[in-house]
């Protein structure tokens, strides 16, 4: 975890996540986390042993691992307490506010899980693939309409008349079919 963590690989935690069906294990995980993020907040290393400090984008990473790692545990209220203090540390990242829009969506609030994609989604309006998000996730918060006028950035530059369907996106359409049976006037919709 440490090399990964200094060279920051926000993929490390997907490279644990397997490791989370052992409670022994998660523990252990946890006490190496808190005891580099204690070093760091004293000395910016990862540990008492080391001479040299650590850069600035290695807390960053560490408060956004820690955060993944409580989101992991279920401990949703620690996990939004780190990311926040990772967005405070450097506001401009947008995996940060996509981790916070997952926390809230497995914590079950969907609605503020598509803001969060959404302000991600600002920090970078050329990037294809968090504008794919953002609109997934305003989809499922039941805001259809934005939801679509967000796929329309992706067909905007065409050159000709494109649409979600003829560029093959069943996974919106699907997510905006399942949006529109959730409306408690579903059956309007479907005139």
């Amino acid at each position: 975890m440490r090399p990964l963590l200094i060279k920051g690989a926000p993929a490390v935690m997907q490279d644990l996540r397997e490791l989370y069906s052992d409670e022994q294990k998660i523990k252990q995980i946890e006490a190496c986390l808190m005891s580099y993020l204690a070093s760091m907040e004293k000395e910016m290393t990862l540990s008492e042993k080391d001479e040299e400090e650590q850069d600035p984008t290695v807390l960053l990473w560490l408060l956004y691992f820690i955060s993944y790692h409580f989101m992991w545990r279920r401990d949703y209220n620690q996990s939004l307490a780190f990311v926040n203090r990772a967005i405070e540390h450097t506001p401009t990242l947008l995996e940060l506010y996509t981790l916070k829009g997952k926390i809230y969506q497995k914590a079950g609030d969907i609605t503020t899980a598509a803001k969060m994609f959404e302000e991600a989604r600002l920090l970078d309006t050329a990037d294809r693939a968090i504008n794919a998000y953002s609109a997934l996730y305003q989809a499922k918060a039941g805001d259809t309409t934005r939801g679509d006028e967000i796929m329309a950035i992706f067909f905007a530059d065409c050159g000709y008349e494109s649409s979600v369907h003829d560029n093959q996106c069943l996974w919106f359409e699907t997510t905006m079919g399942r949006a529109f049976l959730r409306k408690k006037d579903y059956r309007n919709a479907l005139k």
